[in-house]
């Protein structure tokens, strides 16, 4: 097969093997032929639609190095008969892990204290931190992702409320969870942390009516896709919130220093980052090379 990996940066490029290009798929299309490429594979950079796809007349092999797909048109490849695969799991534990930093930068007031720290300011004063023991989590999504983020949860001694379409009930005795409506979930819990795929049936999941039934002071963390979040709503409504915390934002790939979140005192964000670790980036290597095969 001769296969070409797109969207590789250079700590991915360590680990694999192969015809690599930083490029997109569409960027790529201006400098590759594409006649006899049977396999590709690339990350959501790359949008895998009908007509970029169709470029590629013998193409039989489809490989993102995600968890998620709504970058591809799937019933496209469908009806072409080309297979598309995605790594179902390149450690899920470095996204629970970052999850826990974006919390603890706002919960304990590391970002907010550096200011006054840089301009010789030594003081606890004005900065009282929040606990995380005894605080009830909201986890909306209990696959992988969600079940790492509730080990953790545990760790710190936290209570856990879960919502899911689809109940672990094992996973739910093992972790001891407790499973609620996301009205329920979303009345009672001090944080909520978003870990769903993004569907017609999930997009603005939290939206101006799901924000009014939280608490005053909630925090929101979102490390899934930022369509999640309804942005002006979260903008509308943002006094109600202590901090809110994002690795992903609706319409990310346009984000520019003027997005309007940025203006915000109590708004963190991470561009995308929360799989990207020394582990995720070898995993990855090692699992694409597998499926390429």
């Amino acid at each position: 097969m001769h296969i070409i990996h797109l969207d590789v940066d250079q700590e991915l490029d360590k680990h694999l093997a192969g015809e690599k290009y930083s490029e997109s798929l569409q960027q790529a299309l201006q400098s590759i032929d594409p006649a006899d490429i049977t396999g590709i594979t690339m990350k959501t950079g790359s949008r895998a639609d009908a007509v970029t796809l169709s470029h590629f007349p013998v193409l039989k092999l489809l490989i993102t190095r995600t968890v998620g797909m709504d970058h591809i048109d799937l019933e496209y490849c469908k009806k072409q008969g080309i297979e598309v695969k995605n790594i179902l799991d390149y450690g899920a534990f470095n996204i629970a892990e970052h999850v826990f930093a974006l919390l603890l930068s706002g919960t304990r007031n590391i970002l907010s204290t550096q200011k006054e720290i840089h301009d010789g300011t030594f003081t606890f004063k004005g900065h009282l931190g929040v606990s995380l023991k005894g605080k009830i989590l909201g986890v909306v999504g209990t696959g992988r992702i969600g079940l790492e983020v509730i080990s953790r949860a545990n760790a710190f001694g936290m209570k856990v409320l879960a919502y899911d379409v689809y109940q672990n009930v094992e996973a739910q005795k093992e972790r001891g969870f407790e499973y609620v409506s996301l009205v329920e979930l979303a009345k009672k819990s001090d944080i909520i942390t978003l870990h769903t795929p993004l569907l017609d049936s999930t997009r603005h999941m939290v939206n101006s009516a799901l924000i009014q039934l939280m608490k005053d002071g909630i925090i929101l963390i979102n490390t899934a896709r930022g369509e999640l979040v309804d942005t002006a709503a979260l903008i509308d409504n943002i006094k109600k919130f202590r901090w809110i915390g994002l690795d992903v934002l609706e319409g990310e790939k346009d984000f520019t220093k003027d997005h309007p979140l940025l203006k915000f005192q109590n708004v963190v964000i991470t561009p995308h980052v929360a799989f990207y670790s020394d582990a995720s980036v070898k995993k990855i290597a090692e699992e694409t090379a597998r499926m390429s095969v």
